[in-house]
């Protein structure tokens, strides 16, 4: 399928960051993506809810471009409220004992 049949967009209101379990998540509209594959400067995410809600929405991410593709947008569940990824940095802790 072309490329050119999908909604393609620059890198706006986009984030990746780092999720809780060190994996990187995707944040767009209120909604979360996980990385499922990659090939060349290609990326492929899944809605995080893919799994457990069988939301079909997905996107392409391409490094070189910078271009992000749609090719599914519908969601079949409404947008999380508070995202699961861990975007502040925890603070260090100390192993020393008085």
């Amino acid at each position: 399928m072309s490329m050119q049949n999908h909604n393609i967009i620059r890198k706006r209101g986009i984030m990746i960051v780092k999720g809780t379990k060190g994996k990187p998540k995707l944040l767009m509209g209120g909604y979360e993506y996980y990385r499922n594959n990659s090939r060349g400067s290609k990326t492929y995410w899944l809605c995080a809810r893919n799994r457990y809600m069988r939301c079909a929405a997905r996107i392409i991410t391409c490094s070189v471009t910078g271009e992000l593709v749609i090719k599914n947008q519908q969601h079949n569940h409404d947008p999380l409220r508070h995202p699961k990824a861990d975007i502040k940095e925890k603070p260090p802790t100390s192993s020393l004992k008085n």
